[in-house]
């Protein structure tokens, strides 16, 4: 071999194994202080994939447990409520059998003054229960009201509670300084709300109780407005429980059933042994209509419930999909610095050793 000083051929084999050995070393390093085998899509660019997708399908399978353990929660609240209100037409069946037999005939009154208040803590307890602002029990869950023929300074929706489905029409006379609103919901029941206009760019939300809507106004409102609202009764609730958008990853619950005594057909008095005869046939129907409702809530527990169980496996199978892939083998990672490190330090003495070789030329000189 010949000696030359212009080109040090081992000290570039040298330069090129150590360059190799500290980039090995550095990546074995970035691995075991990261905890990943892949932290970039260039350590592994199908892998990356694959993890990436799976790991977007894990956070989708928690957001829909969540929504799952929030339905449930949700229809738990509606069964209580609905089981209260099931106690309490039972006892009105008892008390109209109780009524409607002629040795109870001097305690019709006490009799029918438990019937009012019973029938009042129904229409409480189904106008009450609610989830998160949603009404559960009194049929308005996802019902809208829509204005069709506008009023200038009122929102074209406003925000349903309790409201029947129909036409409601709205008027506005000018009472001073402020503006008289009065809506009229398709039974007839009206309702006047005294407005004070809000100041310019502000608004102001109008309650009002009787009809079950609450309108926003702001500083446009004028006198004499008139128009109507189209109540869209209550509709079927959607739970999105699974990853993906599909009938197949959601969840559908009937809150549109109404339990107040009227969604009930509850209606008599106890009065009179006749009417209370009557009263019987109306209150086992009412708690026909209530069971049977009450079955499905049931069973759309039941149906979540299987689902929560599904979304836990899912869950965790995807999760250790993603660590096969991604996660370190610490141990293998180790045992592969520690060969790398040695690798490193071996080169560089050897690279020393080769820039020292050409040191040998000099004795030719002697």
């Amino acid at each position: 071999m010949a000696l030359s000083v212009q080109t040090n051929n081992a000290a570039m084999t040298a330069l090129k194994h150590l360059n190799s050995n500290s980039q090995a070393m550095d990546k074995s390093l970035e691995r075991l202080s990261s905890g990943f085998r892949v932290n970039n899509a260039a350590d592994d660019a199908s892998g990356y994939a694959v993890s990436s997708k799976l790991d977007a399908q894990t956070q989708r399978l928690k957001a829909a447990s969540l929504n799952a353990t929030q339905a449930q929660a949700m229809t738990k609240m509606a069964d209580a409520g609905v089981n209260e209100i099931q106690n309490m037409v039972v006892r009105l069946e008892t008390l109209a059998t109780q009524a409607a037999s002629a040795n109870n005939a001097g305690e019709l009154g006490k009799l029918d003054a438990e019937r009012i208040k019973l029938e009042s803590a129904i229409d409480k307890i189904a106008g009450s229960t609610k989830y998160n602002g949603v009404s559960l029990l009194d049929g308005t869950s996802g019902a809208t009201a829509t204005l069709g023929a506008a009023v200038t300074g009122v929102n074209a929706t406003a925000q349903v509670a309790g409201a029947a489905a129909g036409a409601v029409t709205i008027a506005t006379l000018a009472n001073g300084a402020n503006i008289d609103i009065t809506l009229t919901n398709a039974t007839g029941t009206a309702q006047t709300v005294t407005v004070a206009v809000p100041a310019a760019g502000a608004t102001s939300d109008v309650s009002f109780s009787d009809i079950g809507l609450t309108l926003t106004v702001d500083s446009n409102l004028v006198t004499g407005g008139a128009g109507s609202f189209t109540v869209t009764a209550g509709a079927t609730s959607s739970f999105q429980v699974g990853a993906d958008n599909d009938v197949n990853n959601r969840v559908s619950l009937d809150l549109s059933n109404s339990y107040t005594t009227t969604g009930l057909g509850i209606a008599g008095d106890l009065t009179t042994q006749a009417n209370a005869q009557t009263y019987i046939d109306t209150a086992k129907a009412a708690l026909d209509t209530l069971v049977n409702q009450r079955a499905d809530l049931g069973a759309t527990q039941n149906q979540i419930s299987f689902i929560q169980a599904n979304l836990a496996t899912s869950i965790e199978q995807t999760t250790a999909s993603v660590s096969s892939i991604r996660d370190a083998d610490m141990a293998a990672e180790m045992a592969e610095f520690t060969k790398n490190q040695i690798l490193t330090q071996a080169s560089t003495s050897m690279l020393a050793q080769a820039n020292q070789a050409a040191q040998n030329v000099m004795t030719l000189f002697r």
